[in-house]
């Protein structure tokens, strides 16, 4: 990685370690709402609620007119050591990121135009959060940043035959960032930096035989346009950051009339958005500029759900999600301003039905999990780190309605 102020990147790498928004895999959420955490994510072939409009919108043939509203609790714990090589440089003491828990919601509704063709839409809060280090070694004063995106997606299935449907979805997207790092560009906040970006979603779900539905998604690259920062007679800075492309497969099959069980494979094309000199950073201050090298590795990420009815109106459901996180462990200043470490996630979950209205719960876990390197190589003026390790450990807590009219 070229640079000429390193700290001046992490600082710009910070505002990004807000992108995680939910329990996660890399920075993508593992699914969302209720029903799907507590599955663990997987649903591409198991379409159980109108979130499927942006997992696999083929899914929506299989589900009736509904609506579907849920708000996620989220809440992660995120920690990091950190020694440099110059003297009286960084302490290597624990810093803790004190930012309050992220509310993010779900909203989804789909209407059969008849019974083969199907409308929906849904409104998701795809991240959203942000870190607050009050004490912060690696800047020498506190360090906020906040970023948020919001996913619209309008949709349609069509039902080619009763065993056999495909969808499509539209991907809009709004995210919006602010971040203020006192010790960097002359102490100036970054604030209502905001980028607007575009892709789709087409998916395909096939049951060659009853108890067994397949199902496959592909979701394009998600390409936004520049987050803009205005800094003045100082200069300016611009992050082109965009989504990966995903490609994901599932399967569910129905064990008589009360236990489903579903599993889905998904790949993430990060190398290509956050891989070698990605994602693109210009900072010109003062005639500087610098690159920003995340150097992640596409993941492969494995989700397994079950759904047991346990009577009429109360399913239970479980599920455990893995991924491999795909960082750098000699990206050290970058692991530690993009905590995006979490590999294993435990779920539970249930829906109870009240007539045509269904209460949804769910608690997600991911245990703490930890990256830990060097990054002495680092040219420049900057300090290489000697030494550095990243924790981070989630919860969130998901409550829904659904009605089906």
């Amino acid at each position: 990685m070229e640079i000429v102020s390193s700290r001046g990147v992490l600082a710009a790498a910070m505002l990004l370690s807000a992108v995680p928004a939910a329990a996660t895999n890399g920075m993508r959420m593992i699914g969302f709402g209720p029903v799907q955490d507590s599955m663990g994510g997987a649903s591409v072939g198991a379409p159980l609620d109108s979130a499927t409009i942006v997992t696999n919108p083929a899914g929506m043939s299989a589900l009736g007119m509904r609506v579907d509203a849920a708000a996620t609790y989220f809440k992660p714990t995120v920690k990091y050591t950190a020694t440099d090589m110059m003297d009286g440089g960084v302490s290597g003491s624990e810093q803790e990121s004190d930012r309050a828990a992220s509310i993010i919601p779900t909203l989804g509704f789909i209407y059969p135009v008849n019974d083969k063709l199907s409308l929906g839409i849904g409104a998701f809060g795809v991240s959203g959060m942000g870190v607050d280090y009050k004490e912060n070694d690696l800047f020498g004063s506190p360090a906020m940043t906040t970023y948020m995106n919001l996913r619209v997606a309008p949709a349609v299935s069509y039902k080619i035959a009763d065993s056999l449907s495909v969808g499509v979805a539209l991907n809009v997207m709004y995210a919006t960032m602010a971040w203020d790092v006192q010790a960097n560009a002359g102490g100036m906040a970054r604030e209502d930096g905001s980028a607007l970006g575009y892709g789709a979603t087409v998916g395909v779900t096939w049951a060659p035989v009853k108890p067994l539905t397949l199902g496959l998604a592909y979701e394009t690259k998600s390409f936004f346009g520049d987050f803009e920062f205005d800094l003045g007679a100082t200069g300016t800075e611009k992050l082109d950051f965009d989504q990966p492309q995903v490609a994901t497969v599932g399967a569910s099959y129905q064990f008589g009339e009360a236990l489903l069980v579903a599993a889905d494979v998904e790949w993430i094309n990060w190398s290509a958005t956050n891989g070698k000199d990605q994602p693109e950073f210009t900072q010109s201050i003062a005639g500087v500029t610098n690159r920003w090298n995340m150097n992640w590795s596409d993941q492969v990420v494995v989700k397994i759900g079950a759904q047991y009815a346990a009577t009429k109106e109360l399913k239970i459901r479980a599920g455990y999600n893995y991924g491999k996180m795909p960082l750098d462990e000699a990206r050290a200043f970058e692991n530690v301003a993009f905590p995006a470490v979490s590999e294993h996630h435990i779920s539970l979950g249930a829906g109870y039905d009240i007539g045509s209205l269904t209460v949804n719960v769910a608690g997600v876990y991911s245990p703490e999990a930890t990256i830990s390197g060097t990054d002495s190589a680092t040219p420049g003026p900057a300090h290489p780190i000697q030494a550095y390790e990243t924790k981070m450990s989630q919860v969130a807590v998901d409550l829904g309605l659904a009605y089906k009219f």
